[in-house]
């Protein structure tokens, strides 16, 4: 396994988990299906619209995880600029979905707009203390690298391994049904899921 890889699948695995809702079956009631309304039939696929580029936003994450370098461990000063590197990949992935997020429509239902102000607020979080790990790497003397430095970008990795990109969607009714119905975010749970490991 390349230097770094094991990193990488840690990663990986919490994006899948926080993906999985993605994945599952649509309900059994389609959009447009009987006893709807198409008042009713209109609202869902906005919503459905809704969680779709929900999906595209945090789904730039996960591709910039899948191109993200590998940590070069050969000799202390390429461990730490390639740790201050991959750290820039996950900022650059991080912005990237914080302004999806941010450009997204208002959500056909209040809820989304928590969702959404949530997931800002994590990802935004995230982002922070991983420039601020990586400036300490960047600002390491090559006589002063230790264990410590070395493990500065643990962090940040870990939390973006941690972040559930999906799961405030289950507390709301009308948008874990929408999940079922986005196509972006069936493909999205797809990706992940086919990644290699």
């Amino acid at each position: 396994m390349r230097p770094g890889k094991s990193v990488f699948l840690v990663v990986l695995t919490g994006l899948c988990v926080g993906l999985s809702g993605c994945g599952r079956p649509p309900a059994s009631t389609d959009p447009g299906g009987p006893g709807l309304s198409r008042q009713q039939v209109q609202l869902q696929d906005a919503e459905a619209r809704w969680a779709d580029d929900y999906c595209v936003a945090v789904g730039s994450l996960v591709e910039n995880l899948v191109t993200m370098p590998s940590v070069d461990p050969s000799t202390p000063q390429r461990a730490v600029r390639s740790s201050s590197e991959l750290l820039g990949s996950v900022i650059n992935g991080l912005d990237r979905a914080l302004d999806g997020l941010h450009t997204m429509p208002p959500s056909p239902v209040p809820e989304g707009e928590v969702v959404r102000e949530r997931a800002v607020t994590d990802f935004q979080g995230v982002r922070d203390r991983a420039a601020a790990a990586r400036q300490r790497l960047d600002a390491v003397a090559p006589g002063d690298i230790d264990a410590d430095t070395l493990g500065q970008a643990n962090g940040p990795l870990t939390e973006v391994a941690s972040l559930d990109l999906l799961d405030r969607f289950d507390a709301v009714p009308e948008l874990a049904t929408a999940v079922a119905h986005a196509p972006v975010c069936r493909q999205l749970a797809a990706q992940v899921t086919a990644a290699p490991r």
